[in-house]
């Protein structure tokens, strides 16, 4: 396998955004290959859990790309460290776009593949995006944020309204909301070990990114699903209801939900057996669907 350093555009934005382009061993450019785009959890870069899938997906011979999302790790955008659901749909698209124009990417077999937040922007992008043919989502952690505890981790409306407001006017400086607190065991468990802790990912969300994902509802939206669609969750996932209820709200006709036992939410990013058995679903998934 080999992995190259690539550059494409969010071109709603016009950003550039840095990813990783996997190989499978073995490689010919002269072939046809199926391509996934594999997206992280929020605030992640394309080192981290992503990075865990592509190489599953490129060892059993999948062309795999991930990616920095505008305004994070190594790809442009200002202000740093905004998680905006509509930002990220069109960083899909942008992944897309730099996908088709591979001469060895057949444009008809390109799935999504999302893991924890991304596995439900990946979600929408199934139903938004035609190019993407069928959708896995590895432990999706968002339905309806407005109903569900993540907002424990925001700001009274108005005092980000007024911090907003501020900066923009150039009298006030950026205001942060922590979204992976220590104090939250599991997940301080990957990302502040040597599993998750990676140069350039840090904590910290532009606190007016609550603005836009307050609003932010996965469940409606999947009522328009329509696609190929494989939710993998873990039998003790704090995520798993979330989970359930887009897996319920979405029509598709080819419709898979598989529960990895034992495993826990964050289990799902890195560890095995837990990945390797959801490889188990996931390539059959992708081999009879793209």
């Amino acid at each position: 396998m080999t992995i190259q350093n690539v550059t494409f555009k969010n071109k709603a934005l016009d950003l550039r955004l840095a990813g990783q382009l996997y190989l499978p061993a073995e490689f010919d450019g002269t072939k046809n290959y199926a391509a996934i785009v594999v997206t992280g959890p929020m605030l992640s870069i394309k080192e981290q859990a992503q990075a865990t899938y592509a190489n599953l997906l490129a060892e059993a011979g999948y062309i795999a790309l991930t990616f920095d999302g505008a305004y994070f790790g190594e790809s442009e955008g200002l202000p740093r460290q905004q998680e905006l659901p509509d930002v990220k749909e069109t960083d899909i698209e942008g992944a897309v776009d730099f996908l088709e124009s591979l001469p060895y990417v057949d444009n008809n077999r390109i799935g999504g593949l999302g893991i924890c937040g991304s596995g439900s922007y990946m979600s929408v992008a199934g139903v938004k995006e035609p190019r993407l043919k069928a959708i896995t989502a590895v432990v999706p952690a968002i339905s309806d944020i407005s109903t569900s505890p993540m907002t424990n981790l925001f700001m009274p409306e108005d005092e980000v309204r007024a911090a907003k407001e501020a900066y923009e006017n150039g009298t006030g400086e950026l205001v942060h909301l922590n979204f992976q607190p220590r104090a939250f065991e599991e997940g301080a468990q990957y990302y502040y070990s040597a599993r998750g802790n990676r140069p350039r990912w840090s904590n910290q969300v532009v606190a007016w990114s609550q603005l836009e994902l307050i609003k932010y509802n996965v469940t409606e939206i999947m009522k328009e699903m329509t696609k190929p669609y494989l939710v993998i969750t873990a039998e003790n996932a704090w995520s798993q209801p979330g989970s359930r209820e887009i897996f319920d709200a979405a029509k598709s006709t080819v419709k898979e939900w598989v529960v990895i036992p034992e495993a826990s939410h964050f289990d799902m990013y890195d560890l095995y057996p837990f990945v390797d058995e959801a490889a188990e679903a996931i390539l059959p998934f992708f081999n009879d669907n793209l």
